[in-house]
């Protein structure tokens, strides 16, 4: 007989799985890379910061499983392919991957231009298309495994910036998509929705508009990164096995109806 709760512990380890994280280098993509490599996934860093993303790597190295960077812009068809070349040769396949890189605009749509939107549009959501077009089909041969897309609370409600909103709906909507088109081939695609995080992203809010998201929020605080990156690595294990196409709001219950408020406010 197992040991009371030792099922739970076998199915949430990653021992022999091989992790592609996006936006690796810092904040939420750093924690997902440590919370996965902590369970023993060995994990590929990808990140436009080199010394970030060469520091992590350094440090997960601990951990034993095997950590490696690259260098990636997750707008290009050619760094996606490098990323999958250096997984195959590292590693010798890919389990999981987690398209976290991402950015914020801070324009309204009378303002902002049209190179700012498609910046915002090519990073959050071409990104994750090139992502899963490129390692999919790897996954597949590997036996299947999981896609975890990092979209935001804005995913499920709004966002003052509309470059963000729209690429943040449009991946969990393609999040969808996916979860029809590769469950056969034993993938599982969920999306998760991070509300307002303690990360370097949101270090531009002064001490007066980080206390007014607070007080939003029912449980009265910032989220911390390792707390979506334990959901990750949660969606990423055998623990989640009929979890595909969901939503997973981890934003302190700003979507609960908060955010009504807000909207109340900014009128």
């Amino acid at each position: 007989m197992p040991e009371p709760g030792g099922h739970i512990r076998d199915r949430t380890s990653l021992d022999g799985k091989v992790a592609v994280v996006t936006g690796a280098a810092r904040g939420m993509g750093a924690e997902q890379a440590r919370s996965l490599a902590a369970r023993g996934a060995a994990v590929l860093l990808a990140d436009v910061d080199a010394g970030g993303g060469r520091a992590l790597a350094a440090e997960l190295e601990e951990y034993g499983a095997g950590t490696a960077f690259v260098p990636a812009d997750v707008r290009d068809p050619a760094h996606w392919e490098t990323i999958r070349e250096t997984a195959l040769d590292r590693f010798g396949g890919v389990h999981v991957l987690v398209n976290n890189a991402g950015v914020v605009g801070h324009r309204r749509i009378g303002r902002i231009t049209r190179a700012e939107w498609q910046r915002v549009m090519d990073i959050n959501l071409k990104g994750a298309f090139l992502g899963m077009k490129t390692l999919a089909p790897d996954i597949r041969d590997a036996g299947g495994g999981s896609i975890v897309n990092v979209s935001s609370a804005a995913g499920l409600d709004q966002h003052p910036d509309p470059s963000y909103t729209a690429s943040k709906w449009g991946l969990r909507g393609l999040t969808k998509t996916a979860a029809q088109e590769f469950g056969p081939w034993r993938i599982r695609v969920n999306s998760i929705h991070p509300g307002y995080m303690d990360t370097p992203m949101n270090d531009f809010a002064s001490p007066a508009l980080r206390a007014a998201k607070v007080s939003l929020l029912p449980l009265g605080r910032p989220g911390e990164a390792w707390e979506a990156g334990e959901l990750v690595a949660f969606l990423a294990s055998d623990a989640a096995a009929f979890i595909t196409g969901a939503e997973i709001a981890v934003d302190g219950g700003w979507t609960s109806g908060a955010q009504a408020t807000e909207a109340r406010r900014m009128r």
